[in-house]
């Protein structure tokens, strides 16, 4: 898969300015089920950058995955209709 970046992937930034710690405990109450990946990890052609405990969470068809962007901090963004990055988790994990 090429390399890609947030420009090229529809997204919505749900919450910004925040640390990880805080970026991973909205995305816990906010999922179904928090898979936690390694970073490097791509989403849709993005590496995520951070530990290796990145949280990525499932609500319904969505996935709401902690971002972050050097220079601008940690973002939590959410892709509608990823059922195909969905079942990658449910492979991978």
């Amino acid at each position: 898969m090429s390399r890609s970046c947030t420009k090229n992937i529809p997204y919505e930034i749900l919450i910004s300015g925040i640390t990880p710690a805080q970026s991973e405990k909205y995305i816990k109450e906010n999922s179904d089920r928090v898979f936690h990946v390694p970073g490097g990890y791509n989403i849709r052609g993005m590496k995520l950058i951070g530990s290796d405990k990145i949280p990525v969470g499932v609500k319904g068809k969505d996935l709401l995955f902690q971002f972050i962007k050097p220079c601008f901090g940690v973002f939590v963004l959410k892709i509608t209709d990823a059922q195909d990055e969905i079942d990658k988790l449910q492979t991978d994990f």
